[in-house]
């Protein structure tokens, strides 16, 4: 019987963020006004276009989106303290926690009607919780996955796989395990969005539980498996 190592799990754990992200962003984009709630690229792009075609409520909602998502990595970096070298920071399972807390309050929010201003309320509660994130995965620091950003994981992956056709030897070996966690990253990406979009038909809101659960699962094993010990 294999037993799963801290290096497997930790691994593991980015690749079911990715999938977090990826219902995240589906969840803003078809729930709350079509603006994205992790991938902020998407709101920049939105944001040009609701100013060159003078769609104000377009723009409010992506700089609501935008806001939030600062706040969410400013309020990381004030949780995260000091760089730590370490397998598995303690701060970051202190960033998941507070993720947790966020998601839980829209979760909740969703049930009850909500007003106008709760509805921007619920858009910067899910960008918040994307940029702390963000802050959290870059503190892992593994194959420069960031859970969220997928065009720099794209070009790295790539660029990798053309180096490896041009060079003999490279195409020899196994494809390194990086590359395998930069295609799993996109591909639980993409399986969050399809999972969101799914059940969106019978109940937008209903999806948020599994990211919960999800971030739920990963502090209850960063704390008892002493993760923060090895190096």
């Amino acid at each position: 019987m294999t037993i799963l190592t801290a290096h497997s799990i930790r691994n593991t754990s980015l690749m079911f963020l990715c999938l977090t992200s990826g219902i995240v962003d589906v969840i803003g984009y078809l729930s709350l006004g079509h603006v994205f709630t992790a991938n902020m690229t998407g709101n920049i792009v939105l944001l040009g276009i609701a100013a060159g075609s003078s769609l104000q409520l377009t723009a409010l909602h992506s700089i609501t989106a935008l806001s939030g998502f600062v706040l969410g990595v400013l309020l990381a970096v004030v949780v995260g303290g000091k760089h730590e070298e370490t397998f598995w920071p303690k701060a970051v399972t202190r960033i998941f926690m507070i993720e947790v807390m966020i998601l839980l309050l829209f979760a909740l929010m969703t049930i009850f009607p909500y007003t106008q201003g709760a509805y921007f309320m619920l858009i910067i509660l899910l960008s918040m919780a994307m940029g702390m994130q963000t802050a959290a995965a870059r503190k892992l620091n593994v194959a420069g996955i960031s859970t969220i950003v997928l065009t720099s994981t794209l070009a790295n992956l790539f660029e990798d796989l053309v180096q490896r056709l041009s060079n003999r030897e490279k195409r020899k070996a196994p494809i390194q395990q990086v590359n395998l966690l930069r295609i799993g990253s996109v591909v639980f990406y993409c399986l969050g969005a399809a999972l969101a979009a799914y059940t969106d038909a019978y109940d937008p809101f209903i999806i948020i539980w599994l990211p919960i659960c999800i971030l739920g699962v990963i502090v209850i094993t960063s704390t008892f498996k002493h993760f923060h010990q090895l190096k």
